[in-house]
């Protein structure tokens, strides 16, 4: 768990939260089926607990557009890694649903069924970089409106690879999702709603 610059109530609880969710939390990698190099990566966190990830749509845009040239994996806490299926997209709101295989049930984020107030903590969870998951405590700030979709303003540091990992509150429930930033401690995430019609879509 990165060090935040934060007090240390947030901090101690980013530090609960990640340790909970942390078998939830993956990076997301897109392979080139001919090098075996990766050509992208970002985050992922798995909503089911037989195994469905939510994710970026630009983070498996590549594999979307060309699966005979790729294929999409993700690597958990522990190192392991594994095939994922692409199973459902919304590029207007840059979201889509992987899935991976699991033998057993596992732990996996709810998704909130209220929005966040202003001002509230929340905790930005991904692989930046590719250095490994880390937390990363913001407030939210409301939505900002878009012309085709609406954002999630929040205050904090969307670092890249953080891309398609959840945003939690304090009681580990996603209420959005990394899909980018603006530099000086500000981002923007995607509505939680929006990730859940799309499971709902998927599940109907």
């Amino acid at each position: 768990l990165s060090s935040v610059s934060w007090n240390s109530q947030a901090a101690e609880q980013a530090e609960q939260i990640f340790k909970q969710l942390a078998p939830s939390l993956y990076q997301i990698r897109i392979i080139d089926k001919a090098s075996g190099e990766k050509s992208s990566i970002g985050s992922g966190f798995q909503i089911t607990a037989d195994g469905l990830i939510g994710t970026n749509y630009h983070v498996i845009s590549s594999y979307a557009s060309h699966p005979h040239k790729y294929h999409i994996e993700y690597l958990d806490h522990l190192g392991n890694k594994g095939a994922l299926s692409l199973k459902r997209v919304d590029v207007i709101n840059d979201l889509a649903l992987v899935k991976r295989e699991v033998e057993t049930p596992m732990e996996f984020f709810p998704i909130s069924a209220s929005t966040p107030s202003k001002g509230e903590e929340l905790y930005s969870l991904g692989n930046p970089h590719d250095l490994g998951m880390i937390v990363v405590p913001g407030t939210y700030n409301g939505l900002k409106k878009e012309s085709f979709n609406d954002r999630i303003h929040f205050t904090g540091s969307v670092n890249p690879g953080m891309s398609g990992g959840p945003v939690v509150n304090a009681e580990s429930e996603v209420v959005g999702i990394n899909v980018a930033t603006s530099g000086n401690q500000i981002g923007f995430l995607v509505p939680h709603d929006k990730l859940k019609v799309l499971f709902d879509s998927y599940t109907v």
